[in-house]
């Protein structure tokens, strides 16, 4: 293969690669809306992330009259999504536009649920589960 040649497949690889890099940073972006199933008891929870310069940042509320609280270690490896709030560990999923993921007291180290959710910036109106509205 000449150079130019060589040169070519490898600036195509390259770029194919940015592209896989620039879908991966923004896999768990958005604003997520669903609840937190607590042995059938369901609580509605909003969840927005972002990335900022690089760095993931979010926020996430239980029900809409309590505030916002700010979402502390925010990972994201793959389709793996973990944070933590002051109280509560979150370790899941993301499957498409839906999140799904254990909730865990941080201090007992008990579960408290189960929390699913689907990404309105990505949701298809042909789902088969509507997520409760939260403002």
């Amino acid at each position: 293969m000449s150079g130019w040649k060589t040169i070519a497949v490898a600036a195509a690889l390259t770029g194919c690669a940015g592209v896989q890099t620039a879908q991966q940073r923004n896999f768990a972006s958005g604003h997520w809306v669903g609840e937190v199933d607590r042995d059938g008891w369901t609580q509605p929870v909003a969840l927005d992330i972002e990335r900022d310069h690089g760095a993931l940042r979010g926020q996430w509320r239980t029900v809409k009259e309590t505030p916002r609280q700010a979402i502390q270690n925010l990972a994201v490896q793959g389709d793996e999504v973990r944070f933590e709030t002051d109280t509560v560990r979150f370790v899941g999923h993301v499957d498409g536009s839906r999140l799904s993921g254990t909730l865990t007291d941080k201090v007992a180290a008990a579960p408290l649920g189960e929390l699913s959710a689907i990404n309105t910036d990505r949701y298809s109106p042909a789902s088969e589960w509507s997520a409760p509205e939260l403002p």
